[in-house]
């Protein structure tokens, strides 16, 4: 999933692991054509894709576009009405599944924007008419997507079977072949030691072993399953370090940690409440004496990166390492009180830069 973390570089990193990618704007696609990623094995989303995202996608052939509403698809048709080759969609289901997790990453209760309700037999039978007609569109199968940082497997098994349920209906209620369902992501990752930690070999062939199963008890047609982990490969990749200053103690006692960053390179604590843990590099040993609010310099009280965390005493200098922060945080950075991005870099076999530090210039 590229909303988890995208760079030009990492587009051709991925090439080498023969991965399929999904996409959800022009940039995204852009970035994935310029470092020569196959757009065969790319997959767009969106529940607003504008016309020249969509026009992108057909010229370009990308592999497929999931149609999020009745809207897109007409559009969709309009754009495809000429071609000499067809255009491969998904319809976006929203299957009612209440994912255990926070509310701003559920995406698939009964008042969610994304997608059509499976509930929702009008809608989805106009869409049905439609994309029938068009002999430049094939429709290949089902997508849904029911949440961010789920760790129970019940959750997919219940999707899984709803949505085999809904495909073996299509195809008998409107004569079609459909074969493709897309699972969508969500596998969650730890961030505190006291988080879950879900084992996903094991559950992934407790979940492919539960669909062989109703696939053939069903006679169902499907063939092909996809599943999206964006935050699941990165999340746990990723850390970020930032430079201390000071502990700044208030006549009311709350004691701050102050960094060189804060919400503009990590709004998800912000956003919605997102813990994670934290170290002093160069103090590893050191005995955490010290209770702390870790701050960013934003000009914003929420601009909180941890709270009420133990820490060294620290110095000026002192480098703060944030974990689990390879997913989410680069890709919703901003420029924030005009701050710049940090760089991001890749240590493996060796050290590469997947993308430069801002300067004062990028800002202009």
């Amino acid at each position: 999933a590229s909303k988890a973390f995208i760079t030009y570089e990492f587009c051709k990193y991925l090439k080498d692991f023969d991965l399929l990618m999904d996409a959800v704007s022009l940039g995204d696609m852009y970035i994935a054509k310029k470092a020569g990623f196959d757009l065969q094995r790319l997959v767009l989303h969106g529940n607003n894709k504008s016309i020249e995202e969509l026009e992108f996608a057909i010229e370009n052939k990308v592999g497929l576009i999931v149609v999020d509403n009745y809207y897109e698809l007409e559009q969709l048709v309009k754009l495809s009405s000429n071609l000499t080759y067809v255009v491969n969609i998904l319809f976006r289901i929203n299957p009612n599944i209440d994912a255990h997790t926070h509310k701003y990453i559920q995406t698939s209760k009964m008042e969610s924007k994304f997608g059509v309700n499976i509930s929702d037999e009008k809608e989805i039978n106009k869409m049905i008419n439609l994309v029938k007609k068009c002999p430049n569109i094939s429709f290949k199968g089902i997508h849904a997507h029911i949440g961010s940082q789920i760790f129970e497997k019940e959750a997919f098994i219940l999707e899984s079977k709803k949505l085999i349920e809904f495909v073996n209906m299509l195809n008998n209620k409107y004569n079609l072949t459909l074969q493709t369902l897309n699972l969508g992501g969500g596998f969650g990752i730890k961030y505190l030691e006291t988080d879950k930690n879900i084992a996903i070999p094991m559950m992934m062939k407790e979940l492919v072993t539960f669909i062989e199963n109703e696939i053939t008890s069903t006679s169902s047609l499907i063939n092909h399953l996809m599943i999206e982990p964006g935050r699941s490969i990165v999340g746990n990749a990723g850390i970020t370090l930032y430079k201390c200053s000071q502990i700044k103690k208030t006549f009311g006692k709350k004691q701050y940690l102050f960094i060189d960053g804060g919400m503009a390179d990590n709004i998800r604590p912000a956003l919605y409440d997102a813990v994670y843990s934290v170290d002093v590099v160069n103090k590893m040993n050191m005995t955490k004496e010290v209770l702390v609010d870790v701050v960013g310099k934003c000009c914003e009280s929420g601009d909180i990166i941890r709270r009420d965390v133990l820490v060294p005493q620290i110095d000026d200098g002192d480098i703060l390492m944030v974990y689990s922060t390879g997913a989410y945080n680069y890709t919703m950075s901003s420029n924030y009180n005009s701050l710049l991005r940090p760089a991001v870099i890749m240590v493996g076999d060796e050290v590469k830069v997947l993308k430069l530090r801002q300067t004062l210039d990028d800002l202009i």
